[in-house]
Parts: structure tokens; sequence; C-alpha cells
């Protein structure tokens, strides 16, 4: 009997040492593990903890395991914490990578708005050049006086021909439009300037005032492509170097000539969105009938020529199909 005492000790034995070790595994290094508390052998097994020196061992109360399972970190220990710690956790992180996010975004929004205004602001050199004009009142003059010359003309039966100076017309609009028929320019809108270039016709404006103003520009190549009959592509539109929907620009430049009684289309003409403008042949029933049969835009200058025809003529209006 004594023996088989014996024996179950020894069992008893090994199987704490084994669920020591398991323990001491799973709690890592700096947990509290078991030991042997008395020197004597006397089988008394308690928690430790290790202190910073190897080899310093203490008993552990269980509030001091407790405060010191707190200091250690969980992925140290071998064990992972639960998603809603994980969570916990992981937010003051997180909202730090939002907070930073937010700020990057708001710095590139304000460097685009700012960049956008700059752009916006800018002032094309050739509307620059052609704002002070050298002897403004006497060239406004000539233009009104050639005007009226071909005005006579028009009214009379036979051919007329006329041909004006961009500085000529400038001078015009940096006068007279202002001083006497300042009622034809919008609201918030001064300041118009031309210039000439083959076949096409540049146009600036002031848009608003002080600060918060800008220049549109327009750019379009004008030709006649029949007797009465403009055709009108928009090349370039922009507020200041900011570009600007040209779609949108030819149908703006449409209403307005719709305003003044001429007969508009839409047309996709050689790969490009045409505005094909019908000029009516006569304004009273039973009136003169007048043709404009050619049109050259130079440079710096804009020349035409037609013939006036007794008797009524049919209005010129667009052909059947292709219209829009």
């Amino acid at each position: 009997m004594h023996q088989s005492s014996d024996v179950m000790a020894s069992d008893v034995t090994a199987a704490g040492g084994r669920l020591r070790g398991a323990w001491n595994r799973a709690a890592g290094p700096w947990n509290p593990r078991f030991r042997r508390l008395d020197s004597g052998g006397a089988g008394v097994w308690g928690l430790v903890s290790r202190g910073s020196c190897p080899g310093a061992e203490s008993p552990l109360s269980d509030s001091a395991a407790v405060g010191q399972n707190h200091v250690m970190s969980l992925t140290e220990a071998g064990v992972q914490p639960d998603a809603e710690d994980a969570v916990v956790a992981a937010s003051p992180t997180r909202r730090r990578s939002v907070l930073r996010l937010a700020l990057v975004l708001a710095t590139l929004a304000a460097g685009a708005v700012a960049m956008a205004g700059f752009a916006a602001t800018r002032v094309p050199e050739f509307y620059r050049q052609r704002l002070a004009i050298e002897g403004a009142e006497d060239s406004a003059r000539r233009l009104v006086s050639d005007v009226s010359a071909l005005h006579a003309s028009f009214v009379r039966e036979g051919s007329w021909e006329a041909a004006f100076s961009e500085h000529d017309i400038n001078a015009w609009l940096a006068s007279d439009l202002p001083r006497n028929h300042g009622r034809l320019l919008p609201q918030a809108v001064a300041n118009p300037r031309l210039r000439f270039t083959p076949r096409r016709v540049h146009a600036a404006l002031r848009l608003g005032a002080g600060l918060a103003s800008t220049v549109a520009v327009l750019v379009a190549e004008v030709q006649l492509r029949e007797p009465n009959q403009l055709g009108i592509v928009v090349e370039d539109a922009r507020l200041g170097s900011l570009p600007l929907p040209r779609g949108l620009v030819l149908g703006a430049i449409r209403r307005r000539f719709d305003q003044i009684g001429m007969v508009t289309a839409v047309r996709r003409l050689d790969g490009r969105t045409v505005l094909v403008v019908y000029i009516p042949s006569t304004h009273e029933s039973g009136g003169m009938s007048h043709w404009l049969e050619s049109l050259s835009i130079g440079e710096g200058t804009v020349a035409f020529a037609g013939h006036t025809r007794p008797g009524r003529s049919p209005l010129a209006t667009p052909s059947d199909g292709g219209g829009s």
C-alpha cells in the first residue's frame, strides 16, 4: 500500500508539472508564473511575478497580477484581443488618419480654388494692348463717318463696299459706345475690344468690377459661305485663362442672332460644329433687297461688299435637311 501511495503521489506531481508548464507557456515571460514557494520541498506552489532583474521573483497577489497584466501587451503574451477591444484600441489612430486626410483634401481644394481664381483674373496681352486707344476721339468720328457713307450706298440700288480698321472700331468702343450707347452693353459688362486676324475675330470684354472682375475672351472663325450666309466656328472661349465649354458659348451667340431677327442653324460640317447665320435680304415689305457677297477678315482689318437690288427678294432661309 505504501508503494501504491508513492505511485499516486508521483502521478499527481507529474500532472501538476504538466499543468504548471502549460500555464507558464500561456502566460508569457512577464505574467505571473507557478513556482515552488517552499524551500524544503513541501510541495507548496503559488503565483509569482518576475521583476526587471533576472532571478528576482516574489509572490504575486491577485490585484498585483491584474495590474501587471494590464501593463503587458496582449500581443507579447501571445493572446489575441477581442474584436471589440481591437476597435477601441484602433479608434484614436483611425481618427487621426481621417483628420490628416481631411486636412490634405482641404489644402488641395483651397489650392485649386486659388489657382482657378488666379487663372480667371489673367488678362490676355492683346486685350491689354487695346485698352488705351491713342487718338480715340478722332478715330471714333472717322468710323462714324465711314458707316454713314456705307449706309447711304446700302439703301440705294447698286453695289457697295466698305473696310474698317480694328483701331477705329476699338476707338469707337472705348469712347462713343459708353458715352452715347451705353444701353447696348449688358449690366456688369465693360470695355469690349476686338482684334482681327486672317478669317478670325478675337473679342474680349471685362465682366464684373473690382477684384471680382475677369476678362472673357472669344476667338471665332467667320466666313461667308454663300451670299447672305455666314458660318461661325467658336475656336476658343475663356475666362482669363480658364477654358469655357465652346458648345455653350456657341448656343449663346445663336440666341443673340435670333433676337435681332436672323435665322440660324447649327450644323456639323467638315468635322466641326458650325453656326450658320442666314441674313434676311430685305427688312421692309416691298423694299430693296440687300446681298452680302464678299467678306474678308485680315490682319487688323475687315472688308465686305455686296449689292442692293430693287424689289422684294425671298428671305434667305435654311435649306431643308441638315439644320437644327
